[in-house]
C-alpha cells in the first residue's frame, strides 16, 4: 500500500523494546527511557521469557506511545498519524498527477503476532497485524507547462487486515555527552520488510478522477494498478519512517539497559 502509511504499523520492532510508559496511562513497561533505567529491569538476555518480554514491550510501545510521548521529559516523532511524503502517481509531457498531504492513521491498533530474535547477532524479526488503516490525502493534477491545477479532490483508502513481517539488523554505537566523553553503547536498527499482505481495501469514490487523465483525458489508471503503486509506496514508507522513529526511541536508553545480561 502506498502512502498514507507513513511508518504502518506493526511495526515498531524491537526497536524500543523497553521503554517505560511514564505518564502514558500507567501501563507497565519493562525498561527505562533516558534516565538510565530508573530501576526497571529491561529484558534479560539469558532469560527464559525473552521473546515474551520483547513482544510485550513492543506491543505496549505501539499502543501507548503513538503520540510520541515517551516520558515527561522525552518525546519522539509521533507515528499515529504517520505523515508521508508526497507521491507522484504519474507524469507525462503535459500532465502530472500527485498525491499530497498524505497521512496514515491506525498504526497504534496493530497487534504483535510473532517475535524472533538473536540478540547476540542483533537480528530481529517481528510480524504484525494491522486491522484497520486509513490513508488520507489530496489528489491533484496539474499542467506541466502552466502549472495550473486541473483537479483537486480528497482521496482516501481504507485498508483492512494488513500483515507485515519486519526484519531489522542492528549495530552498536557510542554516544558522547557534553564533555565529549563516550557513554554506553546504544542500539541502531536498519529496517526491512520481508513480506506484506493486505487483506482488503476500499478506495474513495474520487478514484474515477484518477482513471481518466492525460492531455485528452484518455490516460487510464485502473484501480488494481493504482493500488499496486500504493502498496509499493506503503512498503517503502513503513520501513523508512518506522526505522527513523524506532532509532529515535532507542537513542534514549543504553543497550545494556534494554537487554541486561
Amino acid at each position: 500500500m502506498v502512502s498514507a502509511v507513513e511508518y504502518i504499523c506493526t511495526l515498531l520492532l524491537v526497536v524500543t523494546v523497553s521503554l517505560r510508559l511514564d505518564g502514558a496511562g500507567g501501563a507497565p513497561m519493562r525498561g527505562g527511557v533516558g534516565d538510565g533505567g530508573g530501576g526497571s529491569e529491561g529484558c534479560q538476555r539469558s532469560g527464559t521469557e525473552l521473546r515474551e518480554c520483547v513482544s510485550t514491550s513492543i506491543q505496549q510501545f505501539v499502543n501507548y506511545m503513538s503520540s510520541g510521548k515517551i516520558s515527561p521529559r522525552h518525546t519522539i516523532t509521533p507515528f499515529d498519524p504517520l505523515y508521508l511524503p508526497n507521491m507522484t502517481i504519474f507524469q507525462e509531457r503535459q500532465v502530472k498527477a500527485v498525491y499530497v498531504n498524505r497521512y496514515l492513521v491506525g498504526l497504534k491498533n496493530a497487534f504483535i503476532q510473532d517475535v524472533r530474535m538473536d540478540v547476540d547477532k542483533l537480528e530481529f524479526n517481528v510480524t504484525t497485524l494491522m486491522p484497520a488503516l486509513e490513508m488520507l490525502g489530496l489528489f491533484s493534477t496539474e499542467s506541466i507547462q502552466s502549472h495550473q491545477v486541473t483537479e483537486n479532490s480528497i482521496l482516501t483508502f481504507s485498508i483492512r487486515n494488513t500483515i507485515v513481517e519486519f526484519v531489522a539488523k542492528g549495530t552498536l554505537y557510542s554516544m558522547t555527552d557534553g564533555s565529549g566523553t563516550s557513554s554506553n553503547k546504544h542500539l541502531r536498527l536498519q529496517f526491512g520488510i520481508n513480506q506484506m499482505s493486505i487483506g482488503s481495501y476500499v478506495l474513495s469514490e474520487h478514484l474515477d478522477n484518477v482513471r481518466h487523465l492525460g492531455p485528452d483525458r484518455g490516460r487510464s489508471v485502473a484501480p488494481a494498478k493504482f493500488m499496486r503503486l500504493i502498496e509499493k509506496d506503503l512498503r517503502m514508507q513503513l520501513a523508512k519512517r518506522l526505522q527513523y522513529i524506532a532509532n529515535e526511541a532507542l537513542a534514549l536508553t543504553p543497550f545494556v539497559k534494554l537487554f541486561p545480561i
